[in-house]
């Protein structure tokens, strides 16, 4: 298992979000894997804002903009976190 696949994992533990299927789940990566580079982007240039829900809004941007559903948010920020303790 690929360590982006492994911090996934953990983020989606972390999220409670271990009922999802294999295909949602697989969705989710792919959506997160699109988005992680902006989403990391927003974290160095709004690091006073907490989380990527706050970012975007202080970037006046929507999940939509970065290819994440509202829903996907929470899981990015675990999923963040796991890579920066890599």
């Amino acid at each position: 298992m690929y360590a982006y696949e492994r911090a996934a994992r953990r983020a989606l533990a972390a999220t409670g979000l271990t009922h999802l299927t294999h295909r949602q789940f697989a969705a989710l990566l792919d959506r997160a894997e699109e988005a992680t580079p902006y989403a990391q982007q927003l974290q160095r240039l709004h690091p006073g804002h907490a989380s990527t829900r706050d970012r975007l809004q202080a970037a006046g941007m929507s999940s939509a903009r970065i290819g994440l559903h509202d829903e996907d948010l929470e899981f990015i920020d675990a999923l963040l976190q796991e890579i920066a303790h890599r």
